[in-house]
């Protein structure tokens, strides 16, 4: 699978900038809050305008640099801690928000546009819809597994939300970036709520253990206790995994509309409440 062999080609890289890091003193919590600073500047450039796109674009990869070196320099210098988890999580939230929030201001301000410009109400909603569909992506897991073992998984989590914003502002298509958040983790949602629902009839004696299926990766081992839908719904691309085809697959549709569709900065829903208030 492509995201399994990505992530084996980028782990040794990881680690050695990870053990370089740590020999010059950095901990694991400098590196996890420095990405979030990264991440939100990566949002005032997204909101102060285009000309400031690439400055976004380097932020935002070098925000992701830390996100995936802070739990590497935690496993290899015997720092984890519950708070280093919970100031992770933290400092997730607030990128998330940065990342979001610098779209609907740039659509809400059009620095780019011809003055006076309108805001684009419809781009607008739609960065603050993918703002509530990546926080209740995090909430549902994190307040399901105080009852079940495990109900993260799917598509939608925080590097496929990241890698579309990043790849929507590298080719110009942030209007497509912001449609496809808008809309598409609402599929992410619906499956965590699936697999918390089903697992709590487990648990709570309402469902017979051996409609349990194991789910998401192998390596994840019997403390998953992933509840999937069966027969056609089971086809969904989004209830994959990393490191399986469907997800590669799903992965491979969303890259290919960020690069080659380009979407006009249309506005319906302002021209709706234009028809409701002319009725």
């Amino acid at each position: 699978m492509i995201s399994h062999r990505i992530a084996r080609l980028i782990h040794p890289i990881r680690e050695g900038l990870a053990r370089a890091l740590l020999y010059v003193g950095l901990r694991p919590n400098h590196i996890t809050v420095l990405g979030m600073l990264l991440t939100v500047g990566a949002g005032v450039a997204v909101a102060a305008g285009k000309a400031w796109w690439p400055w976004a674009v380097g932020l935002v990869v070098a925000a992701g640099a830390c996100d995936m070196l802070d739990g590497t320099m935690a496993q290899l210098g015997g720092a984890k801690s519950r708070f280093g988890g919970i100031l992770d999580s933290i400092c997730d939230r607030v990128g998330d928000g940065a990342l979001y929030l610098g779209p609907a201001l740039y659509f809400a301000a059009r620095p780019d546009a011809p003055a006076p410009a309108e805001a684009n109400l419809t781009l607008v909603l739609l960065a603050g819809l993918g703002l509530l569909w990546a926080y209740l992506t995090s909430y549902i897991r994190a307040r399901a597994e105080t009852v079940v073992p495990w109900c993260g998984g799917g598509f939608w989590q925080r590097g496929e939300r990241v890698v579309t914003i990043l790849l929507g502002l590298a080719f110009g298509h942030l209007v497509v970036a912001v449609w496809i958040l808008g809309l598409w983790p609402l599929t992410t949602v619906a499956h965590r709520l699936w697999r918390a629902r089903r697992a709590c009839a487990v648990q709570d004696g309402r469902m017979d253990e051996s409609a349990v299926r194991l789910g998401g990766l192998a390596g994840r081992g019997r403390r998953a206790r992933a509840i999937e839908p069966r027969g056609l719904a089971g086809l969904l691309l989004w209830r994959w995994d990393r490191g399986t085809v469907p997800f590669d697959l799903h992965a491979g549709a969303v890259i290919a509309m960020l690069v080659f569709v380009n979407l006009p900065e249309a506005d319906p829903l302002r021209d709706l409440l234009a028809l409701l208030v002319g009725a």
